[in-house]
C-alpha cells in the first residue's frame, strides 16, 4: 500500500525534488485509476539523504488495500484490549468511500486475501494461548483489570501485592498482564483523587502504584527480547508515565514506542503517546523520531495522521495541519479517500483554532452522526463565540440524551449557561467535566474564564494554573493569567504571562497587542510600539494595534507614520462592515462607509489637521465633514477646522466634499 521511489538515472518518471516541510507538494497522477499518488512530506524539519540531497519519495495510496488493512488491524486491536485505537481504525475504515459500482472488482482478489491474512495472523495468535491467558483474556474484558494480572502472576494469598509474572508466560501473557495491571493502578490513582476532600491536596498529580514494578519486569523482558509488538507499546507506555513521575527511565519512551509502530503502524494509541512523549521534550527527540519514521514510513497514511495531529495540537501550526487533513481527505480533485467523522472533526477544530469560524461550522455540521461526541464541544464553543443560543441549546439537549456523564456533554452545558449568564451553573458542569476528566484543559479555562466573570480572581487564577500545568502549550490559559493579573493592575506579572502566550502564537495579533498594552502601563513606551507593530504585520483585521499604535506615534512625533496608522485603521473597520467590496473601495469610500466610534472620531481629527498642516485642503475638509453629525467633542474640533478652511478662501457646506487627490492619503502601511 505504499511505495517509496528514489530518484536514479535510469528513471524514466520525472518527480519533483522535495524538502521536508509541512507543506503538501503538487499531487502527481498515477496509471491506475482507483489508486491515490501524490508526493509531500509532512515531516517538521528537512531531512537529508547521505550525499545530501533530498529523499524524493512518490506516496501511492489504494483505498480497497487500505480499508482491508485497517479492518486486518481493528480484529488485532479488538483483540488486544486497545479499544481507542481499535475504533479509531474502525471509523477510518468507515469513512472510506466505496467508490463506484463494480470499481473493487479490480483489487476484490487483492482484498480478500488481505482479510483472509488477517484471520490466518489472528487464528495463528490464538493457537497459541494457554488455558491462563484466555482466562486473563476474559476477566479483562470484564473490567477486573488486577485480577486478570493476578490469572497470570505467581499465586499468592495478599491481595495488597502482585507477585512476579509466571516463569512460562506466553510474550502475549507479558503483554496482558503489563496492560492489566497499568489499568489497575490508573484506577486506583483516580479513585484516591475522588476521595481527596480539600481541593488543595490534589494539586500534585498521584502516581500509578504498580509503575516501579512495571519498569523492572518489563526492563527484564525487553532485555530477554520477550516482548512482541504490543508488549513494546506497554513498555513505551510505563515509560512514558514513569518520566512523568519523574522516576528513572531504564529505556527513553520514544525509542521503545517508535520500535512498536515500526512494526504495526496502524495502533494510533501508539501514535498519541509519541506524540506526548515528543511534545514534552526538546526539539533534538523530534528531529530524532522524525530521521527514525522517514526511511520507512515516510508515505505511510499513520505518519501523516500523526503529523497533522502535532501539528494541529502542539505546534500551533495550523495551516500546515489544515494542508495535510485536506490532502488526506481528498488527495486528488473529485477522489476523496478518509471521509470519517474524526477527520472532518479535526478539520474544524483547525479551523477553529485560525479563528474561521464560518468554515470550522461547516466541517462540524458535515458530520453525520449524531451520536458522536468528539470534538463536540469544540463546536459548542464556535456557536457561543457566534451567540447562537437556540443551536446551543439543541446540541446541550441532544449530547445529554447520548451521554450526560461525558466530560464533552458537561463542557457543552457549561458554555450553554454561560451563555445565558448563568456564571455559577456554568461553573458547576465544568467542576463536573473535570471530576470525570481532571485532564481536561479546555474545562479549567472555561472555568477560569468564568471566575474572571464573577470577578473572583483567586478561583480564575487557581483554574488558569491547573489548565497550564496539564497542558503547558495552551495558550489560552497563559493569556487568561495574563488577563486577571492585568484585571488586578499587577501589569508586570501580567505582561510576563502574554509573552508566554505570545510565544506559543507568534501569528496572533491579539496577543501583541496584550503585550503593548502592559508595556504602555509600564511605561516603555518603545517596546509597546515594537509590539503593536509586530500585531499589525499579524493581519490585525480588527484595527485594535492599528489605532494604538498611531496614538504611540503621536505621542513620540512621528507624525507621517501616525497618519499611515489612521488610515490604516479606517480602512479596517470599514472592511469589517464591507467584508466583500465589489471594487478595490477609495479614501472617499472607506470614509463615508465607515461607522464612526470613538477611535474612529479621533482618526479622523487627525488625519484632518494633518492634511491640513500639509496644504491638502480638501482631505482635510473630507475627514471633517464626516464627523459634523458626530455626538461628541470631536464634532466641534471638525467644525473649528471647516471655519478655519473657510478663512482660506476655500467653501465647505455640509456636503461631505470629494479629496482631489489620494496619493498621499491613501497609505501601503507596512511595519
Amino acid at each position: 500500500h505504499t511505495r517509496i521511489q528514489t530518484q536514479t538515472q535510469a528513471d524514466t518518471k520525472t518527480l519533483q525534488q522535495i524538502k521536508m516541510s509541512p507543506v503538501v507538494a503538487t499531487s502527481v497522477p498515477h496509471q491506475d485509476p482507483p489508486s491515490y499518488s501524490m508526493l509531500f512530506s509532512p515531516a517538521a524539519s528537512s531531512l537529508a539523504s547521505a550525499d545530501g540531497s533530498a529523499i524524493e519519495m512518490e506516496v501511492h495510496w489504494d483505498p480497497s488495500l487500505i480499508r482491508a488493512e485497517l479492518l486486518q488491524a481493528t480484529s488485532i486491536l479488538s483483540h488486544r484490549g486497545l479499544k481507542l485505537a481499535a475504533k479509531w481504525a474502525a471509523e477510518q475504515m468507515v469513512g472510506i468511500p466505496m467508490g463506484k459500482p463494480g470499481r473493487l472488482d479490480l483489487f476484490g482478489q487483492q482484498q480478500q486475501q488481505q482479510t483472509q491474512n488477517s484471520n490466518n495472523l489472528l487464528a495463528q495468535e490464538w493457537s497459541q494461548l494457554t488455558e491462563q491467558d484466555w482466562y486473563a483474556k476474559s476477566l479483562m474484558d470484564m473490567g477486573e483489570y488486577l485480577h486478570a494480572a493476578a490469572a497470570l502472576s505467581e499465586p499468592t494469598t495478599d491481595a495488597s501485592r502482585m507477585m512476579p509474572p509466571l516463569d512460562s508466560i506466553s510474550p502475549f501473557g507479558i503483554y496482558l498482564r503489563a496492560y492489566c495491571l497499568y489499568l489497575a493502578g490508573e484506577r486506583r490513582k483516580e479513585e484516591e483523587f475522588l476521595q481527596l476532600k480539600s481541593e488543595a491536596q490534589n494539586v500534585k498529580p498521584g502516581r500509578n502504584p504498580y509503575l516501579s514494578q512495571l519498569l523492572e519486569e518489563l526492563s527484564a523482558a525487553y532485555k530477554e527480547e520477550k516482548l512482541d509488538i504490543f508488549g513494546l507499546y506497554v513498555y513505551g507506555l510505563v515509560l512514558k508515565e514513569a518520566q512523568k513521575s519523574t522516576l528513572p527511565c531504564p529505556h527513553p519512551p520514544h525509542v521503545i514506542l517508535l520500535e512498536s509502530i515500526l512494526q504495526f503502524p496502524q495502533n494510533w494509541s501508539a501514535w498519541l503517546d509519541l506524540c506526548e512523549v515528543v511534545v514534552a521534550q526538546d526539539s533534538n527527540i523530534e528531529q530524532e523520531v522524525e530521521q527514525t519514521l522517514q526511511p520507512t514510513l515516510a508515505t505511510h497514511y499513520m505518519y501523516h495522521f500523526f503529523c497533522a495531529h502535532l501539528m494541529a495540537h502542539h505546534h500551533q501550526a495550523h495551516e500546515d495541519a489544515l494542508v495535510l487533513y485536506e490532502r488526506l481527505a481528498e488527495p486528488l480533485p473529485d477522489q476523496p479517500l478518509f471521509q470519517s467523522s474524526h477527520l472532518k472533526a479535526q478539520l474544524g477544530v483547525v479551523h477553529y483554532h485560525m479563528r474561521e469560524f464560518e468554515q470550522a461550522l461547516a466541517w462540524f455540521e458535515q458530520i453525520r452522526d449524531p451520536f458522536s461526541l468528539e470534538q463536540k464541544d469544540v463546536y459548542s464553543n464556535i456557536l457561543y463565540v457566534k451567540e447562537d443560543r437556540v443551536r446551543l441549546s439543541e446540541l446541550a439537549h441532544q449530547a445529554t440524551v447520548i451521554d450526560k456523564y461525558r466530560p464533552e456533554t458537561c463542557c457543552i452545558i457549561g458554555n450553554y449557561y454561560s451563555l445565558r449568564q448563568q456564571r455559577q451553573k456554568a461553573v458547576l458542569y465544568f467542576q463536573r467535566a473535570l471530576k470525570l476528566d481532571r485532564s481536561y484543559t479546555s474545562a479549567w479555562t472555561l472555568m477560569g474564564h468564568e471566575y474572571v466573570e464573577l470577578k473572583q480572581t483567586e478561583s480564575a487564577m487557581e483554574a488558569y494554573r491547573r489548565a497550564v500545568t496539564v497542558s503547558p502549550k495552551d495558550y489560552r490559559a497563559w493569556y487568561g493569567l495574563g488577563q486577571t493579573y492585568e484585571f488586578l493592575n499587577m501589569h508586570l506579572y501580567a505582561l510576563f504571562y502574554y509573552r508566554k502566550a505570545a510565544m506559543l502564537r507568534p501569528y496572533d495579533a491579539r496577543m501583541w497587542c496584550a503585550v503593548g498594552l502592559c508595556f504602555v502601563a509600564l511605561y516603555k513606551i518603545p517596546d509597546a510600539i515594537r509590539a503593536y507593530e509586530r500585531a499589525v504585520a499579524q493581519e490585525d483585521t480588527e484595527g485594535i494595534a492599528t489605532q494604538k499604535l498611531a496614538t504611540l506615534y503621536r505621542q513620540e512625533g512621528r507624525e507621517e507614520e501616525a497618519a499611515q496608522c489612521y488610515v490604516r485603521h479606517l480602512e479596517l473597520r470599514y472592511m469589517v462592515t464591507n467584508p466583500n467590496p465589489a471594487q478595490q473601495p477609495t479614501l472617499d469610500d472607506i470614509v463615508h462607509g465607515v461607522v464612526v466610534e470613538a477611535p474612529e472620531a479621533e482618526a479622523l481629527v487627525f488625519l484632518a489637521q494633518y492634511h491640513k498642516l500639509h496644504g491638502e485642503y480638501d482631505s482635510a475638509a473630507l475627514f471633517c465633514s464626516r464627523l459634523v453629525e458626530y455626538p461628541g467633542p470631536e464634532k466641534e474640533q471638525a467644525k473649528g477646522l471647516l471655519r478655519d478652511l473657510r478663512a482660506q478662501g476655500r467653501r465647505y457646506d455640509s456636503q461631505p466634499p470629494t479629496a482631489t487627490s489620494t496619493n498621499k492619503s491613501a497609505f501601503e502601511f507596512s511595519p
